[in-house]
């Protein structure tokens, strides 16, 4: 391609020389071939006239050429266009495949980890039983349904967590909404589905529900719980809280650490309180100097 643009500019130039020749030959340097008419070429004679037509003829040939030329070298560039389009597709084929591939790993590993916790449930449970009841006595389908169903509801709980405080004011673009407070802390997780919890209520407008976001995995829940207190720092949100989704049980546990919590702080003035892995933990206060 490079070398008919080459090609191109010469035929140009000599086609111009040749132009101002011919113009100089019909009396009319300063003007352009297409005001040529009949009567111009009626005063040449005849070995200036042949000297014209054969020049016309040459470059006429050459225009043709590089037309042919331009005409192969368009066909050479579709066709390479072709070639990488395929190979295009071909890369999202594989990208395609690879990304099958990743969502049944990823399924496997948490029916994997679903299975294990259900084993892992079954043995802590047996060997309860095993402890508190007679050898012989066997575990009813019953129990072991209750068993499995626990441990389902965990591993699915796992990847929710809960916003308190967050405003009821356009509930129509509530995902939006949860987005915006995420991005708040600096975290973009696949929201898999929001929705308020309860039922709204008609007596009192400063009641708000609190919002159940379910995300990609419960690691992604965890971070989103871990990073939760920098909402503190931004003003739209921070009136806002993010806790894991937890059962009925776990929520009078952690309602009991709170309140335990607080009748240690209310006691021990110097120390900060707060609740960690299930137990309540505190560190010392910083003295001001002033």
């Amino acid at each position: 391609m490079q070398e008919l643009l080459y090609e191109i500019d010469r035929g140009y130039d000599e086609a111009l020389t040749w132009s101002k020749d011919a113009l100089r030959q019909l009396q009319k340097p300063y003007g352009k071939l297409q005001n040529i008419d009949m009567r111009d070429i009626n005063r040449l004679n005849k070995p200036e006239l042949a000297s014209l037509l054969s020049r016309s003829l040459h470059y006429m040939d050459e225009l043709m050429g590089y037309v042919r030329d331009m005409r192969n070298s368009t066909s050479a560039v579709q066709n390479d266009l072709i070639e990488s389009q395929k190979q295009v597709i071909s890369v999202q084929k594989e990208l395609s495949d690879c990304k099958s591939k990743l969502l049944e790993t990823l399924k496997d590993t948490v029916k994997s980890s679903v299975v294990d916790s259900v084993k892992s449930e079954f043995q802590t449970y047996s060997s309860i039983v095993e402890k508190s009841q007679p050898k012989e006595q066997v575990i009813s389908p019953q129990t072991l349904q209750s068993v499995v169903k626990h441990v389902v509801q965990e591993e699915d709980r796992s990847h929710n967590v809960i916003l308190f405080g967050l405003a009821e004011e356009n509930d129509s673009e509530l995902s939006k909404t949860v987005s915006d407070v995420f991005q708040g802390i600096g975290q973009k997780p696949k929201i898999v589905e929001t929705c308020r919890i309860g039922n709204k209520s008609r007596t009192s407008q400063a009641s708000v529900r609190p919002v159940k976001v379910k995300v990609s995995s419960s690691i992604v829940a965890g971070q989103l719980v871990a990073n939760a207190r920098n909402l503190r720092n931004v003003e739209k949100f921070k009136t806002v809280f993010v806790c894991p989704d937890r059962s009925p049980e776990q929520r009078q546990i952690h309602r009991d650490l709170v309140k335990e919590m607080k009748e240690r702080a209310s006691k021990e003035t110097g120390k900060t309180f707060f609740i960690k892995d299930g137990q309540i933990s505190f560190r010392d206060k910083i003295a001001s100097n002033g």
